[in-house]
């Protein structure tokens, strides 16, 4: 049946007269608020079998998983965890927004849409019915904009099974369920092949080595000179590949090699991050602060499971570590309370990732009143995890120190439905892809970062960026 949401205090605008006809590929954020365009969604439940997953991602029976979709692509939008999730290909709509009202000017579009589109949905839960995937600057002067992507094919899947969702402007047919499936995977002729004899090229990006092992130096005499109690210095790559790249087979790597993390794609940004910012269903929270580090090691299994245990045990009783994590854990918990009834933050524990160790606090909640997603992204972002404390000198050293637009790397990257629920994490583990595609002339950004203490030790801070860029690097063909 056709639906038009209910209205939510908090989630949704009144009715407006001046609706836009037609919804254009792009249009600010404020421009989307004042005259929304009309969406046409329509959700059906796909075949059983035809997607399915294991709880490491992977599929049998000849069924297909959701990342395989996405052979060869361009243009894609993922968002997947042990093989479940939501990808995509094209664009319906694309909001944009820049500025500190960034995510509030998104969050207002976004439910404007949402008011003024139709839509059928059979299914009713957590990522089917209108949805929007975005990306989000780490800083409000940032040069990249802010963006909200509604995909033109959306394909879900949960425990209880797999949905497409396709998006059209209003007073346009969607697709036939049956043209839609046929185009589920690409054909063979269209995923270009990436493997390469050459390596890829790898050179310094804002700062090189040097320069950034003076950062943290100067950070520190910054801190010790009483301006900052800690501040996350993050450094950046350029990564040129030989050979032509898709997006979506980086995100197949990705998910195979870090299937308990999120494996992301939205408008150019990629990833497969570990840091959960904020879930929320049915006013239910949870999030996850991840903030002290251990650098894992290669070796075979035995001796890798050996040093994982000691590490675990040195991460857990390290002084500087522990305070850089009580720093983020505390800036999370202050930034929700006063949008919950109740809050509640487990003892930290450590959480063990192919690349690195890290101190987590899982940390759960009940919003007051009609809450949504991102008015608790915005209240969280940035966090000390990513930023420092206190929030507005850190992000003043690492303006001044760090020599780099982050673009959205370490920002929010996420989904949001038409309840105004959804689920962010942080884009770390992350890169930015050139707009075109990647391949030669047209390098990856890539990005890793690390929490700086007065005690911290430069040497090891470099390392760790090292550790934390390892499952992008690999992704894109850099070995060692």
């Amino acid at each position: 049946m056709t639906r038009r949401p209910p209205p939510r205090r908090s989630e949704v605008t009144p009715p407006v007269a001046d609706h836009a006809p037609l919804a254009p590929p792009a249009l600010s954020a404020a421009r989307a608020a004042a005259s929304p365009p009309r969406l046409s969604f329509r959700t059906v439940p796909l075949p059983t079998g035809l997607i399915a997953a294991g709880s490491d991602g992977a599929t049998a029976g000849g069924s297909q998983g959701l990342l395989e979709l996405l052979a060869g692509r361009e243009d894609v939008v993922s968002w997947v965890r042990h093989g479940r999730g939501l990808v995509g290909w094209g664009q319906a709509l694309r909001l944009e927004a820049q500025g500190p009202d960034r995510i509030e000017s998104l969050r207002s579009a976004w439910r404007a849409t949402v008011y003024a589109s139709w839509w059928r949905d059979a299914l009713v839960r957590p990522g089917t019915g209108p949805v929007a995937l975005g990306t989000i600057a780490f800083s409000p002067d940032s040069a990249a904009a802010s963006v909200l992507i509604v995909p033109q094919v959306l394909v879900g899947l949960d425990a209880a099974g797999a949905w497409l969702t396709t998006a059209v402007p209003e007073g346009e047919a969607h697709p036939e369920v049956a043209e839609a499936l046929a185009r589920l995977r690409p054909p063979a002729s269209a995923r270009p092949d990436a493997s390469s004899p050459d390596a890829p090229m790898v050179s310094p990006g804002s700062l090189s080595e040097t320069d950034y092992l003076a950062a943290v130096a100067e950070t520190q005499r910054r801190m010790a000179a009483g301006e900052a109690r800690k501040v996350v210095l993050a450094r950046d790559l350029l990564v040129t590949p030989s050979a032509t790249l898709a997006t979506g087979d980086l995100l197949r790597h990705l998910g195979a090699s870090y299937p308990s993390c999120w494996t992301f794609a939205v408008d150019s940004m990629v990833g497969a991050t570990p840091e959960l910012l904020v879930r929320l269903e049915n006013r239910h929270l949870a999030s996850r602060v991840l903030a002290g580090t251990a650098r894992r090691h290669a070796g075979d299994a035995a001796a890798r499971e050996r040093e994982a245990e000691r590490l675990a045990r040195w991460l857990a009783a390290s002084a500087k570590n522990r305070a850089e994590h009580e720093f983020a854990r505390a800036s999370a918990v202050t930034a929700l309370e006063p949008l919950c009834s109740l809050v509640e933050a487990e003892p930290p524990r450590v959480l063990m990732l192919p690349n690195v160790l890290h101190l987590a606090t899982d940390i759960t909640g009940v919003v007051a009143g009609d809450t949504g997603a991102l008015s608790l992204v915005g209240a969280l972002h940035p966090t000390a995890a990513v930023c420092g404390t206190p929030s507005e000198a850190a992000a003043r050293i690492i303006v001044e120190v760090e020599g780099m637009d982050r673009g959205r790397y370490a920002g929010p990257v996420g989904w949001v439905d038409w309840h105004g629920e959804g689920e962010w994490c942080i884009a770390l583990r992350s890169a930015a892809l050139p707009p075109d595609g990647l391949g030669p002339g047209a390098p990856a950004r890539v990005f890793g970062g690390g929490g700086i203490m007065p005690e911290s030790v430069p040497a090891d801070e470099l390392a760790e960026t090292t550790a934390k860029m390892r499952p992008m690097l690999a992704a894109l063909g850099v070995g060692g």
